[in-house]
């Protein structure tokens, strides 16, 4: 591959974004990683729709690589909220992730049940069906070869439909969520003919947290874990510290070789706000470099 002439110094980056988007496609369809998971607990687990009585309404943007141009952008709005039955809820979410040429969009429908499994704890069930649409837009790249069969010249695009499921356990302290997403396995045969398809691999996620209080403040450890086939499982760990749930701040590592510390506040019942920083660690630091990560959540009692 090169880029344009006038174009050659700034194209760089964007063509190894190219190339490590592209390797996500064709191997995994990766989809992005939160720091801040109970903040927006939808996008990753169905389950927690409709998990209280209240209405929340979450606007996440992740910007993990911001040393690269062109580098991976996600944004997503996410609405829950109980219905007429106290057992159950429903959610909903539209979301996008962009990096360079490449670009998945998608809108997500989801049901929960709760059950009371026990006078402490409570069980949720979660559903969601949706649609994703990936494209590849061969344009922005200018090949060695005319006429490859990989990229081409044109706008491709494919649109597949998507389901997940999971379980939430919680009593309110402790908060448990399993989660499988992109279960239909859909095909996507974007580079079609080239033995290149691909197709969306199910992901299997999990998270953990448990809120404690001494010394006046509020003590949440958070772990995470992610796995799908053949990206070797990643993890995260991180310490969360309140006052009064008022105030907050976090710091955390994941296993991918990325360390983060952010903060947030509750700014009133209906209004919160939460900032991540997160940045790369060893050989790929200084590539990568930095990255945001931003929740803005809005409650309000049905």
């Amino acid at each position: 591959m090169r880029a344009n002439s006038n174009t050659r110094a700034q194209m760089r980056w964007p063509l190894a974004v190219v190339l490590i988007t592209m390797a996500s496609a064709m191997f995994a369809q990766q989809l992005p990683v939160t720091t801040l998971p109970l903040d927006h607990a939808f996008d990753a687990h169905p389950a927690a729709a409709g998990a209280d009585t209240l209405i929340h309404v979450s606007l996440w943007q992740r910007s993990p690589w911001t040393g690269v141009p062109s580098a991976p952008r996600t944004t997503s709005l996410a609405l829950t909220s109980p219905t007429g039955s106290s057992a159950l809820g429903w959610g909903a979410r539209a979301w996008s992730d962009i990096a360079g040429p490449t670009r998945m969009a998608g809108v997500h429908m989801g049901l929960a049940y709760t059950s009371r499994w026990t006078e402490r704890w409570n069980l949720s069930f979660g559903m969601g069906l949706g649609w994703m649409q990936y494209s590849v837009d061969g344009n922005q790249i200018e090949l060695e070869e005319a006429g490859d069969p990989v990229l081409g010249d044109t706008y491709q695009t494919i649109g597949v439909p998507d389901a997940s499921a999971g379980l939430l356990l919680s009593d309110g302290t402790f908060i448990l969520a399993v989660s499988a997403s992109q279960v239909l396995g859909a095909a996507l045969p974007v580079f079609e003919g080239t033995g290149r398809d691909s197709r969306l691999e199910s992901h299997l996620r999990a998270m953990l947290s448990y809120r404690f209080e001494k010394g006046g403040l509020g003590w949440t450890p958070i772990v995470q874990a992610q796995h799908l086939r053949p990206v070797p499982a990643e993890w995260s760990a991180a310490l969360r510290v309140d006052k009064s749930q008022q105030f907050w701040a976090m710091a955390g590592y994941r296993s991918a070789g990325a360390g983060h510390i952010g903060a947030g506040v509750k700014v009133n019942d209906q209004l919160s706000f939460s900032y991540n920083r997160n940045w790369a660690t060893g050989v790929m630091a200084q590539v990568l470099g930095g990255g945001h990560e931003v929740v803005l959540g809005f409650t309000v009692p049905r």
